[in-house]
């Protein structure tokens, strides 16, 4: 399968507004941003992510005419997890909202909006936000890491963003081979031991009632058990940034979501044990940074830079 990657260059300054959308299982949220990254309007839909297609797209509709209607669009662009043909626009395998498997959503969002619009990976505009506005700014080789009930990796590599056609985030990757089944219908792979749904099967089978990170890190605090927990959450996120290194040797790891917002310890824990794990020897050493944006916007804001670097011309 050929690949491709999505080269970064400072887009030229434009007028108007442009739709971003980011589709989460349970949710979508969007905004209205200028050229120059100012938020201008903001709005956000949840919903059962089992649901049939119909009812997620009413939402998602609901969420974007909100916000088209204000505005003369310069473009739209949402973004999803999952396998997508972004050329197509279409969303081909997504396993936590299975209805919209098939789905032509960026031609759905044309028609609905009125203007141009592209699909792409969350993680990958999530590196774009972070390299144009962001903690990744001035940086030519990086990786940007969604945490908490989303996992996935973006990566800027040598000035160019890594973008496989059909490929994926990194969160199905295989770190624990036989052991916990995922969504996917595998086993092993690394969101079942990195993501915040974890936390809730730990949290069951301990019998402490707690269902995020900063529960869990409170709880720590005078709960042997619940900081054996917080420990082992961290060093399961290191196991999968570890193999990105290995790879790719971003050495610069900006992170989004609970382990941003978690304490430093717990930081301090998922960087040794990607060190000790990376084994970088005299390359580029791992370091961590948290995301610099406010709300993590990067995903959103990416959106806009890519619809800034495609010109508007080549996706109508």
């Amino acid at each position: 399968m050929s690949g491709r990657v999505l080269s970064f260059e400072p887009p030229a300054s434009r007028n108007g507004s442009f739709l971003a959308l980011e589709l989460l299982p349970g949710r979508v949220q969007g905004a209205l941003i200028d050229a120059a990254g100012r938020f201008r309007a903001r709005r956000e839909a949840r919903f059962d992510p089992s649901a049939p297609r119909s009812e997620i797209l009413a939402e998602v509709d609901r969420v974007a005419t909100g916000l088209a209607r204000s505005s003369r669009l310069g473009g739209c662009v949402i973004s999803a997890g999952g396998v997508l043909d972004t050329a197509h626009g279409t969303m081909v395998q997504v396993v936590d909202m299975p209805s919209l498997e098939g789905c032509a959503i960026a031609e759905h969002l044309h028609a609905v909006v009125g203007a141009p619009t592209l699909l792409e990976h969350r993680a990958r505009l999530q590196v774009q936000g972070d390299h144009y506005f962001g903690a990744g700014q001035g940086e030519e080789t990086f990786a940007s890491v969604a945490t908490g009930s989303t996992l996935g990796v973006g990566i800027l590599y040598q000035g160019m963003i890594l973008a496989p056609d059909g490929g994926r985030s990194g969160a199905h990757m295989t770190v624990a081979s036989g052991q916990i089944a995922c969504s996917c219908g595998k086993r092993g792979c690394w969101r079942t031991i990195a993501t915040s749904a974890w936390l809730r099967e730990q949290g069951r089978a301990l019998e402490i009632p707690v269902h995020d990170l900063v529960g869990w890190e409170a709880r720590a605090a005078s709960d042997p058990r619940a900081a054996a927990v917080v420990a082992e959450y961290a060093r399961n996120i290191a196991v999968g940034l570890a193999n990105i290194q290995q790879l790719c040797m971003p050495g610069l790891f900006i992170l989004h979501g609970e382990a941003a917002q978690a304490s430093d310890g717990f930081r301090a824990t998922i960087l040794e044990t990607l060190q000790d794990l990376s084994r970088t020897g005299g390359e580029t050493e791992p370091r961590l940074v948290t995301t610099s944006l406010g709300e993590d916007d990067s995903t959103l804001l990416g959106g806009v830079a890519l619809l800034l670097h495609r010109g508007l011309t080549s996706i109508g």
